[in-house]
């Protein structure tokens, strides 16, 4: 995100505060301190419960079973050698002088099997 993004979008909440914080103080006259109690405890409820049960404790409740759990396939090692050249020997022309495609002794290369 941008400088421009970021103005932008402190603006429109800063409005929508001013638009609806009167309306919600109204409604909460006289019982905003019994409220904010109410929604602390619940936050922290849930945090508590979180922290004693959540993936990272000692006993945690939504852990996937050792069972389910995908184990990783053992990695293959890659064969980095090609297979040893054909012998092949060159074409000899009518005239007892080969094709020129290739010396009588430079190996071929042979492309790898897939």
């Amino acid at each position: 995100m941008n400088k421009l993004s970021l103005i932008l979008s402190a603006v429109v909440m800063i409005a929508m505060l001013v638009v609806i914080a009167p309306g919600i103080l109204a409604i909460n006259r006289g019982k905003a301190l019994r409220n904010i109690a109410i929604w602390l405890g619940i936050f922290a409820a849930l945090g508590l419960f979180y922290q004693n049960f959540g993936p990272g404790s000692a006993h945690p409740l939504f852990s996937v079973p050792q069972g389910m759990q995908r184990t990783p396939e053992p990695v293959q090692p890659i064969q980095l050698s090609a297979p040893p050249p054909e012998e092949t020997k060159p074409e000899i022309k009518p005239d007892g002088k080969t094709d020129g495609s290739k010396q009588d002794n430079e190996p071929s290369f042979t492309p790898p099997a897939e």
